[in-house]
């Protein structure tokens, strides 16, 4: 190889090598997120299913209380039994019609007694959608009125059959579950990330952002968050830039060059080889005049259906007074008689049928997976058209027959002996004044 290839050859693997690198670094920055995401969307999902189970089983004890209404030290028993048995919910707050009458833990929640969520502009777009809907809502993260933490509020809205009740809200806060979400990024080595999220009770782009580390640059990875009915977007990029990747493909890429360049002529070579193999191989099953399979073609299709459980027909097919044709108008007229006859057949069989010349004016059809009467049909219809197809050249228009001897077989094993009994069939339909098919079984 001259200088001049080489340089290419490196220029082109440089080239290979960059593109390679980069798609398979992308693939495992997509790989490395999902799996982290798996992991930290089941700890999510237990976070905001105990929030769930708190805000509905609230609801559901104001539903069965008198009155629908219970008292505050009611509301403070269940609430306390909840909050320990789901401990990922930090407050429980009731809101007959919408006003904030009971919270527990108190103490931290005093600050929200009385305020009316459907009254609130920064609260009325999430109370609404769960009334309307008349299903729990996420709402957040927003500053809690009561103690200005960032926090999740799950609402349920309680009603009847007489109307709208009020609302039970599950808080969960922020801190917490970001806590968890960076721990997790940290632990599997994801330094640049940021987090936007959705909040209902907010009109402003700009409070979509959750969280955020480093600088987003290069390729993003992107996934989601499933914070309960929410989703959070998460995008993610590597801060390394793949050096031992690049390493890698292109010592891979250099031997695979020189594996392939090496051996190149000897592959050329054994390629021609093949190919007159696979020429001489053809033509030695195959007809040169007619161009269909000969008799060694036809017996090696059929050693290879010896281990198939194949069923179907075969038929012998023989040009009538081929004799007197090739006597009368010479070899030339019978060799294109016997080009006529095969290109008329092929032209009524199927594409899964096997015609081959066995010898002389001798045919052979093997139809596979075939009943007998739907092969006789075939080659009833095959009569018919040799029949009303002459053999035209130059002036000369020379009406042709076909007389066909028809069998079937049940296993491959038997072909040899539907064969005989074609030929038998073939020799009836001679005897019997030609063009015609016999069916012999």
């Amino acid at each position: 190889m001259n200088r001049k290839r080489k340089i290419v050859l490196i220029a082109a693997l440089l080239i290979i090598t960059e593109l390679l690198a980069g798609k398979i670094s992308r693939v495992q920055s997509d790989q490395h997120l999902a799996k982290v995401l798996i992991n930290l969307n089941h700890e999510m999902e237990s976070i905001f299913n105990d929030a769930l189970m708190t805000s509905e089983v609230l609801k559901e004890i104001v539903l069965i209380s008198p009155n629908k209404s219970i008292t505050e030290v009611a509301f403070n028993k269940a609430s306390k039994a909840l909050l320990e048995t789901y401990t990922h919910v930090d407050s429980l707050l009731l809101l007959p019609n919408g006003i904030v009458s009971y919270a527990y833990p108190y103490a931290e929640n005093k600050g929200a007694i009385g305020h009316n969520v459907l009254e609130d502009i920064n609260r009325k777009l999430g109370a609404k959608s769960s009334i309307c809907e008349k299903k729990t809502a996420v709402i957040g993260p927003v500053k809690l009125v009561q103690n200005g933490k960032l926090a999740f509020i799950l609402r349920a809205s309680i009603a009847d059959e007489n109307g709208f009740i009020g609302l039970t809200s599950s808080v969960i806060h922020l801190d917490s579950i970001i806590e968890k979400i960076e721990r997790s990024l940290k632990n599997n080595e994801i330094e640049n990330y940021s987090i936007v999220g959705f909040n209902p009770d907010s009109k402003n782009c700009s409070d979509k952002i959750i969280t955020s580390q480093g600088t987003l640059q290069g390729y993003q990875s992107n996934g989601d968050i499933n914070i309960f009915k929410t989703t959070w977007k998460i995008s993610v990029s590597q801060e390394n830039s793949g050096t031992l990747i690049r390493l890698l493909v292109f010592a891979v890429l250099s031997t695979l060059t020189m594996l392939i360049v090496t051996p190149a002529a000897y592959f050329k070579k054994y390629r021609f080889y093949e190919k007159e193999k696979s020429t001489l191989q053809k033509e030695a099953h195959t007809d040169f005049l007619t161009g269909l399979l000969n008799r060694r073609g036809f017996d090696n299709k059929l050693d290879a259906l010896t281990k198939s459980d194949s069923y179907g027909a075969v038929a012998v097919l023989d040009i009538d007074f081929f004799k007197s044709i090739n006597d009368r108008y010479g070899h030339d007229i019978g060799d294109s008689a016997l080009v006529h006859f095969s290109a008329v057949c092929a032209t009524q069989i199927r594409d899964h049928d096997i015609l081959s010349r066995t010898g002389g004016e001798e045919f052979m059809l093997l139809m596979l997976n075939t009943e007998l009467s739907q092969a006789q049909e075939i080659c009833e219809r095959l009569r018919k058209m040799i029949s009303q197809k002459p053999l035209i050249h130059d002036e000369l228009s020379i009406k042709m027959t076909a007389s066909v001897g028809l069998s079937s077989f049940v296993t491959p094993k038997d072909i040899s002996i539907a064969l005989s009994l074609a030929d038998e069939a073939l020799y009836k339909a001679k005897q019997g004044g030609r063009n015609r098919v016999c069916v012999n079984v």
